[in-house]
């Protein structure tokens, strides 16, 4: 077929869709309801099912967004009502016997999140993936256009002072810059809308524009996070030799709430403490920002084959969930040692802490981070009291894996490749040529191919397998070594206690554990003395060996329980240059810091 006559059927293709167009109107914003009509018109057949994604793609948990829709109604453009059958929990069956209609409906959207969608007086984000019905045998361009409170009389309906004058989103602008056009199922449920009146500072950065939209107020200071974007993007770009976000939005929404953040093709929703910006604290910040930056080759491309095109209705499962988050994990600490955001030291410190975290979890004997990826619908969003002692991150995990096989490879090759050859030839031949998904095996043979080894071994024991891992076996690569640091010689009770003085949880071999304390007790005294100040201030002085009276308040109920610290088992270990390194150790190190990049 010539070029020609494919772009004539696709232009009779497009010419030949049904229209489909959503109002979205915020009439009372302080409610947090989403009123949306869709009007479609040139939908042929009688009847259709409309469905409403259950969970958004990069967080791993059937939400059952639906459960928020309410009054789901149609009629016909004559205002003749349509009957409207609930065929399951996310299906509506609109019968509209071949004639152009209009659904009706309303979301409630009140849970401050980087994954739902939250609407009050001050701002709204509007996720698609948890807000639009979408005709489900269909994928057709559609329109939205968005009326925000203050817009005219007619739709403002609240008697609150609302006035929004910015919208902020990857979507392709329309006739205005509240109406807007994607041109595809997966580019609607990936394009969140920000709506409201926040600051927004573009820059240039990866060959692309980009543009930080800052939501409420914070100590931030743009300048000073513009310019490390702009860093921190130019490198990751370096990584895969190109960077295929034009333009890019990072939705920054500063809070009181804990940080997070979910990535999407074009974009990233993230939240932040809006004080969490002072001092060297930013960096955390940035390290969040190259993590979400680094996935939009990482997973929104570059995928495991369980992860697009996706089924919205049910879970997606994969066991690579440990490479997508995982290696993300890695790389946006190495991304920021590498434009000298952390010091050299400084990254060596976080990268003990990351292999400290993870060799010394005891969850790591009994689930092996492929299990963990593929039961993260069932666990990592859901954790329990217990989880800690029998679950490993993916996350964690997968980022010391990643670093230990960058290791391994600039071993193997004598400092000739690192684990950026790997990502970018794998973004190539999976993403580039063909726009589709790696299965295990073809991703393991792009690591293989690289350490110029077999890794069938690597595979088995660390990452279907839970072997302790050998750590100066691969840290030595780089002329580093894994070592003892100073004993903890304080009073270990095997448990996390919160600010509040609330057991979180218990670790079984502990001496909590052992003599009967349990989650969810409330410690109110030690040695028979009120506390008046975290346990965790009363631990640092007790000593190891000696017994400890410890009254707890247990389902309304005072209990007293006699424990006998210990020392920590699991000391700490440092991650340290060899004394004497090998010429071939220092370049390898170089390689690893990519200190000739």
């Amino acid at each position: 077929m010539n070029m020609l006559l494919s772009l004539a059927l696709l232009m009779s293709s497009v010419a030949n869709s049904p229209q489909i167009t959503y109002v979205v109107s915020m009439p009372q914003p302080e409610n947090h309801y989403f009123h949306i009509e869709i009007t479609v018109k040139g939908l042929k057949g009688k009847e259709h099912d409309w469905f409403m994604p259950v969970w958004t793609p990069g967080s791993y948990l059937v939400r059952e967004f639906p459960k928020n829709v309410t009054e789901v109604r149609a009629w016909d453009l004559d205002y003749v009502t349509i009957p409207v059958h609930k065929k399951d929990k996310n299906t509506w069956t609109i019968a509209h016997n071949k004639k152009d209609f209009v659904i009706s409906y309303s979301v409630y959207a009140f849970e401050e999140s980087v994954r739902t969608s939250f609407l009050d007086a001050d701002r709204a984000l509007f996720m698609p993936s948890s807000t639009c019905l979408y005709p489900t045998e269909l994928d057709v361009p559609v329109t939205l256009k968005f009326i925000p409170p203050s817009v005219s009389s007619e739709f403002n309906l609240s008697q609150v002072a609302v006035h929004w004058k910015d919208i902020s989103t990857p979507m392709e602008q329309g006739s205005d810059p509240w109406t807007r056009i994607c041109h595809s199922r997966d580019e609607l449920f990936d394009s969140p809308v920000e709506m409201g009146n926040h600051a927004v500072f573009p820059f240039k950065a990866g060959g692309n524009d980009n543009y930080l939209v800052m939501t409420g107020e914070g100590n931030y200071h743009a300048d000073t996070l513009v310019d490390y974007l702009q860093k921190i993007i130019d490198e990751e770009t370096a990584v895969f030799g190109s960077n295929p976000a034009q333009p890019y939005y990072f939705l920054v929404n500063n809070t009181q709430q804990r940080g997070g953040g979910l990535e999407h093709k074009f974009s990233s929703a993230i939240q932040f403490s809006r004080d969490g910006y002072g001092g060297d604290s930013y960096k955390s910040f940035l390290a969040l920002m190259a993590h979400e930056y680094f996935h939009i080759w990482n997973v929104k491309r570059l995928r495991p084959e369980a992860l697009g095109p996706f089924d919205y209705s049910q879970e997606n499962y994969t066991t690579s969930l440990w490479i997508v988050e995982g290696f993300t994990s890695y790389y946006d600490d190495l991304i920021l040692q590498r434009t000298g955001i952390y010091s050299k030291d400084e990254y060596l410190s976080i990268a003990g802490r990351n292999i400290h975290n993870v060799v010394n979890n005891t969850g790591d004997v009994y689930q092996s981070v492929a299990d963990a990826s593929f039961d993260a619908w069932i666990k990592a969003y859901r954790p329990n009291e217990n989880s800690g002692n029998v679950e490993v991150s993916y996350y964690s995990k997968g980022g010391v894996l990643a670093m230990f096989l960058d290791m391994y490879i600039i071993g193997q090759s004598n400092g000739k490749y690192c684990l950026d050859d790997v990502m970018r030839a794998a973004y190539d031949r999976f993403y580039l040529q063909r726009d589709k998904g790696y299965t295990e095996a073809e991703f393991k043979a792009v690591l293989e191919e690289f350490a110029g080894s077999s890794l069938d071994n690597f595979y088995r024991d660390h990452v279907h397998g839970t072997l302790p891992l050998n750590v100066n076996s691969f840290v030595s690569n780089v002329g580093l070594e894994w070592i003892p640091g100073e004993a903890d010689k304080t009073a270990w009770f095997g448990m996390r206690v919160t600010g509040n003085n609330t057991i979180y949880s218990v670790q079984p071999d502990g001496p909590a554990a052992m003599y009967g304390l349990n989650a969810e007790d409330i410690i109110v005294a030690v040695n028979n003395v009120a506390l008046t100040e975290g346990f965790e201030t009363i631990r640092q002085t007790l000593q190891p060996g000696e017994p400890v009276q410890i009254t707890v308040v247990r389902r309304g109920l005072p209990k007293t329980f006699t424990v006998v610290p210990t020392i920590n088992p699991r000391p700490r270990f440092t991650l340290q240059p060899v004394a004497s390194p090998t010429e071939q150790q220092k370049m390898n190190f170089r390689k690893w810091m990519q200190e000739e990049h």
